[in-house]
């Protein structure tokens, strides 16, 4: 059964921008073996993330990351079966700093501030899957 989870959690204080090459480096490398695909997005401090794939290898990343000190305050948006991958063909997709404009974010949020914390799970999937098209060059393929 494939299932998407959808999660936001914030950079721990003491950490600098390079843990997020390191997080980014390490969901690409352990998300393949283990079938789970996503998409990546960081900006002021924030991490949303979508991983999909089966139920257990997706509940398994999620404990993970729960767990990492590198990661506070996470909180679950949204988890449901779903019948097919948005994000087939990533390990894992990264848009970074800067990526998300304020238009785009206002757009499903309301606000022209980026806190997914303030997100609903369906408002925080559209986010995302806008990007889909529009950020070819970011993308981490599975090859």
């Amino acid at each position: 059964m494939l299932v998407r989870l959808i999660y936001v959690s914030k950079l721990a204080p003491d950490l600098d921008y390079r843990a997020i090459k390191d997080i980014l480096a390490a969901s690409q490398r352990n998300n393949k073996p283990r079938g789970v695909s996503g998409l990546l997005m960081f900006n002021s401090g924030f991490f949303l993330q979508w991983l999909e794939g089966e139920r257990l290898a997706v509940n398994e990343r999620f404990a993970r990351i729960s767990q990492d000190p590198r990661h506070t305050a996470p909180v679950l948006l949204d988890y449901r079966e779903i019948v097919k991958r948005q994000f087939a063909d990533w390990n894992m997709g990264y848009l970074g700093e800067g990526s998300i404009n304020k238009a785009t974010f206002y757009e499903y949020s309301g606000t022209d501030t980026f806190d997914p914390y303030t997100l609903s799970g369906d408002s925080a999937a559209a986010l995302m899957l806008a990007f889909i098209d529009n950020v070819p060059l970011i993308k981490s393929n599975n090859g």
